[in-house]
């Protein structure tokens, strides 16, 4: 879920959008809100929307959970943009988020829920290949 957006002006560069009230996610990280981020994530790459910005501090959490900061988002079809989705939001829970056990493979069963093991594991893939490049692979 996001924010109705009520009102674009491009020409002055104007949204008028709802205000949407709740904690963010960041602050009351469990299981199984990582979970249902994994099934946000889903739905938007199911979509062929890339968000750009993957991260628990751009999620609120009321009677659901929205999803904010759409800044940098973009359509993509190639798996390469969704994988580097998936690469920062698990980057988010094995740094920030160290304490939430488990966090990242949560949000793996929340995303393969939505879209399926076959297309989670292709992207995961290359999650992995994206890790061993040169800019994210770990010096020893």
């Amino acid at each position: 879920m996001t924010p109705f957006v009520y009102f674009v002006d491009p020409t002055k560069a104007e949204i008028i959008m709802e205000f949407v009230q709740g904690q963010n996610a960041k602050d009351t990280l469990t299981p199984d809100i990582c979970y249902e981020i994994g099934c946000c994530a889903a739905l938007l790459h199911a979509s062929n929307i890339i968000h750009g910005d993957l991260t628990t501090s751009n999620f609120l959490i009321n009677e659901t959970l929205i999803l904010l900061d759409f800044g940098l988002s973009y359509y993509s079809e190639r798996t390469e943009d969704k994988a580097t989705d998936i690469r920062l939001i698990k980057e988010v829970f094995t740094s920030a988020h160290i304490s939430i056990r488990n966090a990242f493979p949560f949000f793996v069963k929340g995303y393969a829920s939505i879209a399926g093991r076959k297309k989670t594991d292709k992207i995961l893939e290359t999650v992995r290949n994206i890790e061993q490049r040169g800019r994210y692979a770990r010096m020893t």
